[in-house]
């Protein structure tokens, strides 16, 4: 099995409202509040926070931009989005856990909602003939320019399938781009819920014969 370092990790959830929420219904200048809570919300500043509305009942938008543009988030009738991308550290990572913990906490979705996951890494290995004669595995025809891993899979203790996909890098020389879809309810014990996320993409990457060494303490 290769064993390569994370140069890059993100990700981003997708939480679909049961129903759609009315512009008066989401009292956005209330919730705008809590998200600028240090203590119990995002911890966002005020001028992060914009608000667009094109319509009485369903026509709004609230978005934000933080963590120097690598943290977005945005709220509309229909559903509540929230990214964070280019963490590197066991650091980051630790401030993404405590960001995704306070987001959950501070919505209380209802615990028949359901979150669409995205996650991603980009993982550099020690040349680019290793990268792509593990690459190779995956070509089982001449007419394959640029081979890919891809599969949905299942893995212990996650109840949805999990799709793969791993490729060559496009922003790491010498890497692969790895990404995982799925799908989780969201009655969850948050702390220790999210703190296994890392372990749901390893395990998932191994079917594939692949892992990844831990985050770096600081770059």
């Amino acid at each position: 099995m290769e064993i390569v370092p994370i140069d890059i990790f993100g990700l981003h959830v997708d939480v679909p409202f049961l129903a759609p929420v009315g512009f008066q219904s989401a009292k956005l200048e209330e919730f705008g509040g809590q998200l600028c809570d240090p203590a119990k919300g995002l911890s966002l500043r005020v001028e992060q926070l914009r608000t667009k509305r094109w319509d009485e009942l369903f026509g709004y938008e609230m978005s934000a931009n933080f963590f120097g543009e690598n943290g977005t988030f945005s709220r509309t009738a229909e559903r509540v989005k929230l990214g964070v991308r280019n963490a590197r550290t066991v650091g980051d990572w630790n401030i993404m856990r405590d960001t995704l913990q306070r987001f959950y906490t501070l919505m209380d979705f209802p615990a028949t909602t359901v979150t669409t996951l995205a996650t991603h890494v980009h993982a550099k290995f020690p040349s680019l003939e290793e990268r792509d004669a593990w690459l190779g595995r995956f070509s089982y025809s001449p007419l394959i320019s640029r081979p890919a891993a891809i599969g949905y899979v299942q893995i212990a203790d996650w109840e949805k399938d999990i799709r793969v996909l791993i490729e060559a890098s496009n922003v790491v020389s010498d890497g692969v781009f790895a990404m995982w879809d799925t799908q989780f309810g969201n009655e969850q014990d948050w702390e220790s819920f999210l703190s296994s996320l890392p372990t749901m993409m390893e395990n998932a990457a191994n079917l594939f014969d692949i892992g990844f060494e831990p985050l770096r303490e600081r770059v």
